[in-house]
């Protein structure tokens, strides 16, 4: 299997919700568990790429290896080739993984399906994408949605992604999860291109990928992870959790 780098990027200063990698669910750091669930995948080596001292010495209690990162990068891509650079021996791994840090409870067989695209000829890019069964995320602005062609094999290409209901009129849309797998050199060529019109008018940095010819692979799995992203998010989990323990 081809050597692989997951990256987990976190940061404490989260405007929509503070603080969020130490939240605590179940008892533990959110962040502790979405880098259990990594580990637990045995698709690679896990980091998390931290600019945070306060979370930093949490890592470092919990044996958790991380890396320090500028605080000022421009966003979680950014951090994860920051994080990428200071891996000793970096040049082993063929294929780096970015695991966003707000989903507690991923299911981490979804990495294996996601690092299986690594093995298409020419690979660049891949994320996956889940069938939306819930009628009202169709119109959720904060829910995107993705364009995509037949590739082979169950695997399938975007063509575009949107905050709006595309492609219009269908029968099945899909949702897009937003963990990503590139080649180092893909990686290296994203960062260092300008922010697209595309990307820019629906604040979807993927946009900035295909206006600049770099193909996204994508496979489909069963649901999307459960996102903590505001206050509200957090709230409805836990009140969630609660009801179960009753």
């Amino acid at each position: 299997m081809i050597k692989t780098l997951i990256i987990i990027p976190a940061r404490m200063g989260s405007k929509r919700l503070p603080g969020k990698p130490l939240v605590k669910i179940r008892g533990k750091p959110m962040i502790e568990r979405v880098w259990r669930n990594a580990i637990n995948s045995k698709v690679g080596d896990v980091y998390v790429a931290c600019c945070d001292k306060e979370l930093e010495a949490v890592l470092i209690k919990k044996n958790i290896k991380c890396i320090y990162t500028p605080k000022n990068l421009k966003s979680g891509t950014d951090r994860v080739y920051d994080a990428y650079l200071k891996v000793k021996k970096k040049g082993k791994y063929k294929l780096i993984i970015n695991l966003q840090g707000d989903l507690p409870y991923f299911n981490y067989h979804y990495l294996k399906k996601l690092q299986t695209l690594s093995k298409i000829k020419n690979f660049q890019m891949g994320t996956l994408v889940c069938p939306i069964l819930n009628q009202n995320k169709v119109t959720d602005k904060n829910k995107v949605k993705v364009v995509m062609s037949d590739y082979k094999n169950k695997i399938f290409k975007a063509i575009y992604f949107s905050r709006l209901p595309i492609p219009f009129g269908s029968s099945k849309y899909y949702e897009h999860i937003g963990i990503y797998a590139y080649t180092p050199k893909t990686l290296k060529n994203f960062i260092s291109l300008r922010q697209s019109k595309l990307e820019k008018s629906e604040s979807l940095e993927q946009l900035r990928a295909i206006e600049n010819g770099i193909d996204i692979f994508i496979k489909s799995v069963a649901k999307a992870p459960v996102s903590i992203d505001t206050k509200n998010d957090l709230k409805k989990l836990l009140e969630t959790e609660n009801r179960e323990k009753i």
